[in-house]
């Protein structure tokens, strides 16, 4: 597949449109099948279904009419629902949010069931006062309809129950997890099975050699995808080295340098069309190649909690919980090389993601937050701990001392009881001894 293609993708799957229009579609279908059905076959040729065809048409367009001005009463109820729902997200988890709620795929198969079984209905109702030479009994149509209208009282049940469960916290913030963790498996490969050529090339060793042309941005927008492997064709067929200064994720304003292109032939500078075809913007960020994303929803979540508005710190305990999985399991992972080589010449310069970008974007904020809430504080210093058990290198090492004396000194300025401070630095000695465990080591 395309890479181009996948902001697209994530753009379609989390719209309330595009599976009630497949639905919509197959509707009109499943109408035109039965219709050919009921048209094509004499009473003769019924055999065993010919029960279905003991049936008064003027009862049966009753039954169709009162099916459609259920369905479509239904189908505005539950589009009420999925606004108030949407209402009570934003304001309680974040309008950041509203794309998980609509990307599930259960809403959409709801609100695709009733619009589907209410133009079936309607299609089957008009066809009704078709006259000779193609006028039909009803007997397969008004049967599937009826299986559909059973189905959709079935899908009306479980669309309460998938309501009620999708406005809890806990629900909520797994669902962004998991997204999160699927994510990172696919940006991030495992350092185990990936086999990692790290390449002493760097750009400063060749730019003495080269001569620059620098790419303006168009527009302004957030940058959402670069496809690298284009890029890197590109460089290659040019003869030259491009320096990208941005990542998926950061915001560009326009008339700002995105790349720099290196070569030492001045007739393949000018590809900035080409380099800029080679990535997309768009008015808001998306999890296609920007780890950090789902980071920030979390984030959001525990920072709304913690507000004096809401105050619920529980469900800042759960977000922490949650990011300190996600940095745990990221201390194994291998990050996306700096400098790429094809063929074994630098073509691509990308800017460095690591570790600690991550992390600071999942702890700084809340660690700023929850200066004042002690219990949070708490399970930031238990995650931090469990994360001191888990690092790989110096650079996580750091991170988790750095995280630790920050909140040691936001902590000392705080009234606290003896017990509680007592409580937080026997939390602070736990996080540090290993560390000096695998220092001394």
């Amino acid at each position: 597949m395309n890479n181009k293609l996948a902001p697209l993708i994530e753009k379609t799957q989390s719209s309330f449109w595009f599976v009630p229009s497949l639905m919509i579609i197959l509707s009109f279908l499943l109408a035109a099948i039965t219709l050919y059905i009921d048209t094509t076959h004499s009473q003769a040729n019924k055999g065993a279904i010919s029960f279905l065809y003991a049936t008064d048409v003027n009862a049966v367009r009753s039954l169709l009419g009162t099916i459609a001005a259920a369905m479509i009463t239904v189908t505005s109820i539950a589009f009420s629902i999925t606004i108030v729902v949407l209402t009570l997200a934003s304001s309680q988890f974040g309008p950041r949010l509203m794309r998980n709620f609509m990307m599930d795929k259960g809403t959409q198969i709801v609100l695709g069931t009733f619009i589907a079984t209410f133009l079936f209905c309607i299609v089957i109702f008009c066809a009704l006062s078709f006259k000779a030479p193609y006028a039909f009994e009803p007997g397969i149509t008004i049967a599937v309809a009826i299986v559909m209208t059973c189905f959709s009282v079935c899908i009306l049940v479980y669309f309460i129950h998938h309501v009620a469960m999708s406005i809890q916290a806990d629900v909520v913030i797994d669902d962004v997890y998991c997204e999160l963790q699927q994510n990172i498996a696919k940006l991030f490969p495992s350092a185990t099975n990936e086999n990692v050529v790290n390449s002493k090339v760097s750009l400063e060793q060749k730019k003495c050699h080269l001569a620059k042309f620098e790419v303006i941005a168009p527009f302004s927008g957030y940058l959402q995808l670069i496809d690298k492997d284009s890029l890197i064709d590109l460089a290659s067929q040019s003869h030259c080295v491009i320096q990208l200064h941005f990542s998926a994720g950061d915001f560009i304003v326009e008339k700002t340098i995105i790349a720099t292109v290196h070569s030492s032939n001045k007739t393949d500078l000018d590809i900035s069309e080409n380099i800029i075809a080679h990535t997309i913007y768009g008015s808001c960020r998306t999890p296609v190649q920007d780890p950090e994303f789902a980071v920030h929803q979390l984030v959001e979540i525990a920072l709304r909690a913690l507000s004096p508005g809401i105050n619920d710190p529980y469900t800042a305990i759960t977000c922490i919980d949650k990011l300190s999985a996600v940095l745990c399991g990221l201390t194994d992972k291998t990050f996306p090389q700096k400098n790429i080589l094809a063929n074994g010449v630098l073509r691509l310069v990308c800017k460095e993601l690591t570790f600690t970008d991550i992390a600071k974007a999942a702890f700084d904020q809340i660690r700023q937050q929850c200066e004042s809430n002690l219990a949070v504080t708490i399970k930031m210093l238990d995650s931090l701990q469990v994360l001191a058990t888990q690092v790989k290198s110096d650079e996580q090492r750091s991170f988790v001392l750095t995280q630790t004396e920050m909140i040691k000194q936001q902590q000392a300025k705080q009234s606290l009881s003896a017990h509680d401070r007592g409580e937080l630095l026997l939390r602070i000695e736990k996080i540090s001894l290993p560390q000096a465990k695998n220092n001394l080591r």
